[in-house]
């Protein structure tokens, strides 16, 4: 496997400079907040755009205590989960052609869980 990443990289900045020009690009995506489970599979299953051909990333899930390894080839995707080494974040790339960055960012930002006022507080 390193002999394929030394080679993807031997031969990086020629075809970076051609997939540029037919209108390839790569988006990232980082927040040191939580997706919500709900919200990014509705992200997957309706909103991402068929112009995204990959994306990987690392995904926090509020519903989850485990660091989860995504990977997206065209409409296929899977996620791998282990334990945490360092502090809970998202990262996450995309990467297509023609992409509407402004939009894609927003969607992916719509999956983040809103903050619990209520968590800890008790009633009565």
């Amino acid at each position: 496997m390193s002999l394929l990443l030394q080679h993807d990289h031997h031969h990086h900045d020629h075809h970076s400079h051609h997939l540029e020009n037919d209108g390839f690009t790569s988006i990232s995506f980082e927040s040191d907040k939580p997706f919500s489970i709900r919200k990014f599979q509705h992200f997957l299953d309706n909103q991402l755009p068929s112009n995204v051909f990959r994306a990987k990333g690392i995904l926090w899930f509020n519903e989850s205590e485990k660091r989860h390894i995504f990977h997206l080839s065209g409409k296929r995707f899977s996620l791998e989960d282990e334990e945490w080494k360092g502090t809970p974040k998202n990262q996450l790339v995309f990467i297509g052609q023609n992409l509407d960055t402004d939009k894609l960012y927003q969607q992916v930002d719509n999956c983040l869980s809103l903050p619990t006022t209520s968590k800890g507080e008790e009633f009565g």
